[in-house]
Protein backbone atom coordinates (compact mmCIF):
# COMPACT_ATOMS: atom_id res chain seq x y z
CA UNK A 1 0.00 0.00 0.00
CA UNK A 2 1.23 3.46 -0.74
CA UNK A 3 3.30 5.37 1.97
CA UNK A 4 1.85 7.74 4.25
CA UNK A 5 3.06 10.85 6.01
CA UNK A 6 1.85 11.07 9.50
CA UNK A 7 2.38 15.26 10.47
CA UNK A 8 2.43 16.27 14.05
CA UNK A 9 2.95 20.38 15.06
CA UNK A 10 4.52 20.09 18.49
CA UNK A 11 4.28 22.64 21.17
CA UNK A 12 4.53 22.23 25.01
CA UNK A 13 2.54 18.95 25.06
CA UNK A 14 4.91 16.86 26.69
CA UNK A 15 1.94 15.13 29.14
CA UNK A 16 0.80 13.84 26.34
CA UNK A 17 3.00 13.68 23.68
CA UNK A 18 4.04 10.30 24.15
CA UNK A 19 0.81 8.85 23.49
CA UNK A 20 0.34 10.61 20.56
CA UNK A 21 3.39 9.56 19.01
CA UNK A 22 2.80 5.80 20.13
CA UNK A 23 -0.42 5.95 18.05
CA UNK A 24 1.53 6.74 15.45
CA UNK A 25 3.82 4.25 15.57
CA UNK A 26 1.42 1.23 16.08
CA UNK A 27 -0.16 2.07 13.12
CA UNK A 28 -1.12 -1.66 11.08
CA UNK A 29 -0.20 0.31 8.06
CA UNK A 30 3.64 -0.12 8.21
CA UNK A 31 4.69 1.67 4.92
CA UNK A 32 4.47 5.53 7.14
CA UNK A 33 7.18 7.68 8.27
CA UNK A 34 5.93 9.81 11.28
CA UNK A 35 7.59 13.75 11.18
CA UNK A 36 7.22 15.16 14.33
CA UNK A 37 7.85 19.37 13.77
CA UNK A 38 9.08 20.02 17.20
CA UNK A 39 7.94 24.09 17.21
CA UNK A 40 10.03 25.77 19.99
CA UNK A 41 8.76 23.95 22.57
CA UNK A 42 9.83 24.98 26.12
CA UNK A 43 9.35 21.85 28.38
CA UNK A 44 10.37 18.40 27.28
CA UNK A 45 8.59 18.04 24.22
CA UNK A 46 11.48 18.49 22.13
CA UNK A 47 13.58 15.63 23.84
CA UNK A 48 10.79 13.26 23.65
CA UNK A 49 10.95 13.55 19.77
CA UNK A 50 14.47 13.30 19.97
CA UNK A 51 14.06 9.88 22.02
CA UNK A 52 11.49 8.52 19.80
CA UNK A 53 13.81 8.67 16.95
CA UNK A 54 16.50 6.61 17.96
CA UNK A 55 13.66 3.89 18.93
CA UNK A 56 12.26 3.91 15.04
CA UNK A 57 13.54 5.00 11.77
CA UNK A 58 10.72 5.89 10.48
CA UNK A 59 10.87 8.86 12.57
CA UNK A 60 11.83 12.47 11.60
CA UNK A 61 12.48 15.13 13.80
CA UNK A 62 12.04 18.78 12.84
CA UNK A 63 13.09 21.38 15.45
CA UNK A 64 12.39 25.14 14.17
CA UNK A 65 11.95 28.26 16.20
CA UNK A 66 8.29 28.80 17.74
CA UNK A 67 6.16 30.01 14.05
CA UNK A 68 2.83 28.52 15.01
CA UNK A 69 1.20 25.60 14.28
CA UNK A 70 0.73 26.38 10.73
CA UNK A 71 4.12 26.94 9.87
CA UNK A 72 5.22 23.82 11.78
CA UNK A 73 2.96 22.06 9.63
CA UNK A 74 4.07 23.68 6.96
CA UNK A 75 7.89 22.30 7.63
CA UNK A 76 6.24 18.97 8.14
CA UNK A 77 4.77 19.01 4.38
CA UNK A 78 8.36 20.20 3.42
CA UNK A 79 9.54 17.04 4.54
CA UNK A 80 6.39 14.77 3.50
CA UNK A 81 7.55 11.81 0.88
CA UNK A 82 4.42 9.78 1.34
CA UNK A 83 1.91 9.60 -1.54
CA UNK A 84 -0.81 10.15 1.46
CA UNK A 85 -0.78 13.15 4.30
CA UNK A 86 -2.43 12.64 7.43
CA UNK A 87 -2.08 15.57 9.88
CA UNK A 88 -2.86 14.50 14.03
CA UNK A 89 -2.64 17.13 17.08
CA UNK A 90 -0.17 15.64 20.03
CA UNK A 91 -2.64 16.23 22.40
CA UNK A 92 -5.17 13.64 21.05
CA UNK A 93 -5.18 10.00 20.13
CA UNK A 94 -6.21 7.57 16.92
CA UNK A 95 -6.99 3.81 16.51
CA UNK A 96 -4.30 1.85 14.98
CA UNK A 97 -6.03 0.79 11.85
CA UNK A 98 -6.67 4.31 10.78
CA UNK A 99 -4.26 4.68 8.40
CA UNK A 100 -4.53 0.93 6.58
CA UNK A 101 -8.44 1.30 6.91
CA UNK A 102 -8.65 5.53 5.05
CA UNK A 103 -5.83 4.53 2.68
CA UNK A 104 -7.48 1.67 0.91
CA UNK A 105 -10.86 3.59 0.83
CA UNK A 106 -8.44 6.57 -1.07
CA UNK A 107 -7.05 3.93 -3.54
CA UNK A 108 -9.85 1.77 -4.08
CA UNK A 109 -11.74 4.85 -4.96
CA UNK A 110 -8.81 7.55 -6.48
CA UNK A 111 -9.63 10.04 -3.79
CA UNK A 112 -8.76 13.13 -3.67
CA UNK A 113 -9.76 13.34 0.31
CA UNK A 114 -11.01 10.78 2.51
CA UNK A 115 -13.12 11.79 5.25
CA UNK A 116 -14.17 9.56 8.51
CA UNK A 117 -15.53 9.81 12.07
CA UNK A 118 -14.19 10.80 15.26
CA UNK A 119 -14.82 10.29 19.14
CA UNK A 120 -15.50 13.38 21.02
CA UNK A 121 -13.80 12.70 24.05
CA UNK A 122 -14.62 14.87 27.06
CA UNK A 123 -12.82 14.17 30.50
CA UNK A 124 -13.65 15.82 33.42
CA UNK A 125 -11.56 17.12 36.64
CA UNK A 126 -12.23 13.76 38.29
CA UNK A 127 -11.24 11.79 35.18
CA UNK A 128 -14.32 9.91 33.83
CA UNK A 129 -14.56 9.78 30.20
CA UNK A 130 -17.05 10.89 28.13
CA UNK A 131 -17.36 9.91 24.46
CA UNK A 132 -20.18 10.99 21.73
CA UNK A 133 -19.30 9.20 18.10
CA UNK A 134 -19.65 11.81 15.27
CA UNK A 135 -19.99 10.05 11.75
CA UNK A 136 -20.49 11.40 8.22
CA UNK A 137 -23.90 11.54 6.95
CA UNK A 138 -22.60 10.24 3.47
CA UNK A 139 -21.49 7.45 2.85
CA UNK A 140 -19.85 7.65 -1.01
CA UNK A 141 -17.16 8.62 -3.50
CA UNK A 142 -18.39 12.13 -4.20
CA UNK A 143 -17.84 13.72 -7.80
CA UNK A 144 -16.54 17.61 -7.67
CA UNK A 145 -20.23 18.37 -8.91
CA UNK A 146 -21.68 16.34 -5.99
CA UNK A 147 -19.50 17.36 -3.53
CA UNK A 148 -20.86 20.55 -4.22
CA UNK A 149 -24.57 19.88 -4.11
CA UNK A 150 -23.70 17.81 -0.87
CA UNK A 151 -22.10 20.11 1.04
CA UNK A 152 -24.49 20.69 3.61
CA UNK A 153 -24.02 17.30 4.22
CA UNK A 154 -19.97 17.94 4.20
CA UNK A 155 -20.41 21.42 5.94
CA UNK A 156 -22.26 19.21 9.28
CA UNK A 157 -18.89 17.15 10.20
CA UNK A 158 -16.25 19.16 11.30
CA UNK A 159 -15.25 20.90 8.03
CA UNK A 160 -12.22 22.21 8.99
CA UNK A 161 -10.81 19.92 11.16
CA UNK A 162 -7.95 18.61 10.03
CA UNK A 163 -7.42 15.20 12.03
CA UNK A 164 -10.56 13.69 10.53
CA UNK A 165 -9.21 13.68 6.71
CA UNK A 166 -6.95 11.82 4.85
CA UNK A 167 -5.16 13.89 1.50
CA UNK A 168 -3.57 12.96 -1.35
CA UNK A 169 -0.21 15.04 -1.60
CA UNK A 170 -0.32 15.54 -5.16
CA UNK A 171 -3.12 17.07 -5.29
CA UNK A 172 -2.40 19.65 -2.12
CA UNK A 173 0.47 19.94 -4.27
CA UNK A 174 -1.03 20.85 -8.02
CA UNK A 175 -3.39 23.52 -5.79
CA UNK A 176 -0.90 25.01 -3.55
CA UNK A 177 -2.57 24.19 -0.49
CA UNK A 178 -0.24 25.55 2.58
CA UNK A 179 -0.99 27.03 5.97
CA UNK A 180 -0.84 30.59 6.94
CA UNK A 181 0.65 32.22 9.32
CA UNK A 182 -2.57 32.76 11.17
CA UNK A 183 -2.47 31.97 14.43
CA UNK A 184 -5.91 30.75 14.87
CA UNK A 185 -7.71 29.11 12.54
CA UNK A 186 -5.22 28.03 9.80
CA UNK A 187 -6.54 24.93 9.59
CA UNK A 188 -10.23 26.22 8.77
CA UNK A 189 -8.17 28.43 5.65
CA UNK A 190 -6.19 25.25 4.46
CA UNK A 191 -9.40 23.30 4.71
CA UNK A 192 -11.40 26.08 3.09
CA UNK A 193 -8.36 26.21 -0.36
CA UNK A 194 -8.68 22.40 -0.66
CA UNK A 195 -12.16 22.85 -1.13
CA UNK A 196 -12.14 25.45 -3.68
CA UNK A 197 -11.38 22.43 -6.61
CA UNK A 198 -11.92 19.32 -4.66
CA UNK A 199 -12.60 17.26 -7.43
CA UNK A 200 -13.40 13.31 -5.58
CA UNK A 201 -14.10 12.75 -1.74
CA UNK A 202 -15.14 9.64 0.03
CA UNK A 203 -16.81 9.74 3.05
CA UNK A 204 -16.39 6.85 5.39
CA UNK A 205 -18.55 6.21 8.28
CA UNK A 206 -16.45 4.76 10.57
CA UNK A 207 -14.89 6.61 13.74
CA UNK A 208 -10.94 6.54 14.01
CA UNK A 209 -9.91 9.97 15.73
CA UNK A 210 -9.99 11.04 19.53
CA UNK A 211 -10.90 14.58 19.75
CA UNK A 212 -9.68 15.17 23.47
CA UNK A 213 -11.29 17.86 25.64
CA UNK A 214 -9.75 17.98 29.00
CA UNK A 215 -11.95 20.20 31.41
CA UNK A 216 -9.69 23.04 32.92
CA UNK A 217 -7.16 22.75 30.73
CA UNK A 218 -8.84 25.36 28.32
CA UNK A 219 -6.40 28.67 28.73
CA UNK A 220 -9.10 31.47 27.42
CA UNK A 221 -7.41 34.70 27.02
CA UNK A 222 -7.84 38.08 25.13
CA UNK A 223 -6.55 38.24 21.63
CA UNK A 224 -6.35 41.73 19.89
CA UNK A 225 -6.26 40.00 16.66
CA UNK A 226 -8.93 37.40 17.37
CA UNK A 227 -11.46 39.45 14.92
CA UNK A 228 -8.86 39.86 12.16
CA UNK A 229 -8.55 36.04 12.18
CA UNK A 230 -12.19 35.00 12.42
CA UNK A 231 -12.95 37.82 9.55
CA UNK A 232 -10.47 36.49 7.22
CA UNK A 233 -12.03 32.46 7.37
CA UNK A 234 -15.53 34.43 7.20
CA UNK A 235 -14.21 36.84 4.09
CA UNK A 236 -12.62 33.36 2.53
CA UNK A 237 -15.51 31.24 2.96
CA UNK A 238 -17.82 33.61 0.80
CA UNK A 239 -15.19 33.77 -2.17
CA UNK A 240 -15.18 30.48 -2.17
CA UNK A 241 -18.68 30.19 -2.20
CA UNK A 242 -18.73 32.73 -4.94
CA UNK A 243 -15.80 30.91 -6.70
CA UNK A 244 -18.85 27.30 -6.96
CA UNK A 245 -21.33 30.10 -7.81
CA UNK A 246 -23.54 29.27 -5.38
CA UNK A 247 -23.31 32.39 -3.06
CA UNK A 248 -26.88 32.75 -3.08
CA UNK A 249 -27.63 28.70 -2.12
CA UNK A 250 -25.05 29.22 1.29
CA UNK A 251 -26.14 33.06 2.14
CA UNK A 252 -27.14 31.40 5.51
CA UNK A 253 -23.51 29.79 6.18
CA UNK A 254 -21.73 32.87 4.62
CA UNK A 255 -23.78 34.57 7.08
CA UNK A 256 -23.46 32.08 9.96
CA UNK A 257 -19.36 32.52 9.26
CA UNK A 258 -19.64 36.16 9.83
CA UNK A 259 -21.85 36.02 13.11
CA UNK A 260 -19.16 33.55 14.43
CA UNK A 261 -16.44 36.09 13.75
CA UNK A 262 -18.75 38.90 16.07
CA UNK A 263 -19.85 36.10 18.55
CA UNK A 264 -16.15 35.03 19.07
CA UNK A 265 -14.84 38.59 19.59
CA UNK A 266 -17.81 39.67 22.41
CA UNK A 267 -16.20 36.09 23.66
CA UNK A 268 -12.93 37.65 23.22
CA UNK A 269 -14.09 40.85 24.92
CA UNK A 270 -15.17 39.07 28.07
CA UNK A 271 -12.50 37.39 28.82
CA UNK A 272 -10.67 38.57 32.33
CA UNK A 273 -7.36 39.91 30.55
CA UNK A 274 -9.21 42.29 28.35
CA UNK A 275 -7.24 45.74 28.93
CA UNK A 276 -9.72 47.33 27.21
CA UNK A 277 -12.47 49.52 29.23
CA UNK A 278 -16.21 49.57 29.15
CA UNK A 279 -16.26 52.38 27.52
CA UNK A 280 -13.40 51.03 24.93
CA UNK A 281 -15.43 47.37 24.30
CA UNK A 282 -18.62 49.36 23.55
CA UNK A 283 -16.63 51.34 20.65
CA UNK A 284 -15.61 48.03 19.92
CA UNK A 285 -18.47 46.67 19.19
CA UNK A 286 -20.06 49.55 17.57
CA UNK A 287 -17.00 50.09 14.79
CA UNK A 288 -17.39 45.98 13.95
CA UNK A 289 -21.60 46.66 13.85
CA UNK A 290 -20.54 49.33 10.98
CA UNK A 291 -18.95 46.43 8.70
CA UNK A 292 -21.64 45.66 6.20
CA UNK A 293 -21.20 42.05 6.19
CA UNK A 294 -21.20 41.91 10.05
CA UNK A 295 -24.24 44.26 9.85
CA UNK A 296 -25.96 41.92 7.16
CA UNK A 297 -25.55 38.80 8.73
CA UNK A 298 -26.63 39.99 11.93
CA UNK A 299 -29.83 41.51 10.43
CA UNK A 300 -30.47 38.65 8.04
CA UNK A 301 -30.23 35.64 10.65
CA UNK A 302 -33.69 33.81 11.27
CA UNK A 303 -33.78 34.47 14.99
CA UNK A 304 -37.28 31.97 15.24
CA UNK A 305 -35.13 29.56 13.75
CA UNK A 306 -32.34 29.91 16.52
CA UNK A 307 -32.67 26.82 19.22
CA UNK A 308 -30.07 28.72 21.93
CA UNK A 309 -32.17 31.22 23.56
CA UNK A 310 -28.74 33.21 24.48
CA UNK A 311 -27.62 33.66 20.93
CA UNK A 312 -30.81 34.41 19.93
CA UNK A 313 -31.00 37.44 22.51
CA UNK A 314 -27.60 38.49 21.65
CA UNK A 315 -28.71 38.70 18.66
CA UNK A 316 -31.43 40.68 19.02
CA UNK A 317 -29.51 43.06 21.45
CA UNK A 318 -26.87 43.59 18.54
CA UNK A 319 -29.81 44.20 16.31
CA UNK A 320 -31.71 46.72 17.94
CA UNK A 321 -27.85 48.61 18.30
CA UNK A 322 -27.88 47.36 22.80
CA UNK A 323 -23.92 46.96 22.85
CA UNK A 324 -23.55 47.65 26.77
CA UNK A 325 -26.68 44.59 27.51
CA UNK A 326 -24.79 42.50 24.65
CA UNK A 327 -21.27 43.34 26.43
CA UNK A 328 -22.66 42.55 30.12
CA UNK A 329 -24.70 39.13 28.71
CA UNK A 330 -21.38 37.65 27.14
CA UNK A 331 -19.56 39.04 30.27
CA UNK A 332 -21.93 37.09 32.34
CA UNK A 333 -21.90 34.21 30.08
CA UNK A 334 -18.04 33.64 30.27
CA UNK A 335 -18.15 34.29 34.61
CA UNK A 336 -20.45 31.19 34.94
CA UNK A 337 -19.30 29.36 31.55
CA UNK A 338 -15.63 28.27 33.06
CA UNK A 339 -17.87 25.69 33.22
CA UNK A 340 -19.21 26.51 29.70
CA UNK A 341 -15.59 25.65 28.08
CA UNK A 342 -16.43 23.10 26.03
CA UNK A 343 -19.22 24.96 23.74
CA UNK A 344 -16.57 27.54 23.31
CA UNK A 345 -14.14 25.06 22.32
CA UNK A 346 -16.69 23.36 20.12
CA UNK A 347 -18.01 27.49 18.71
CA UNK A 348 -13.99 27.69 18.20
CA UNK A 349 -13.59 24.13 16.07
CA UNK A 350 -16.60 25.18 13.87
CA UNK A 351 -14.87 28.90 12.87
CA UNK A 352 -11.49 27.80 13.17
Amino acid sequence: MSKVSIIMPIYNVAEQLEKAIQCALDQTHKNIEIILVNDGSTDESGEICDRFRLKDPRIIVVHQKNAGSGFARNAGLDKATGEYIYFADPDDYFEANLVEETVAKAEETNANMVVFGYFDEVIDKEGKVTKTEKIPKLNDLLTKEDFRNNFRKHYALSPYALWNKLYKYEFLKQHNCRFTNQKVGQDALFNQVVGFDMETVFYHPKAYYHYVFREGSAVNRYRKERFYYEYNIANQFEEWMVYWKKSEEFHDLINQHYWGAMYLELSNLAWEDCPLTSLAKEERVEELMENPRINQAIAEIETEKEKNSFVKVLILLLRYNKYTAALKLMQTRVTIGKKFQKSFKVIKKAFG
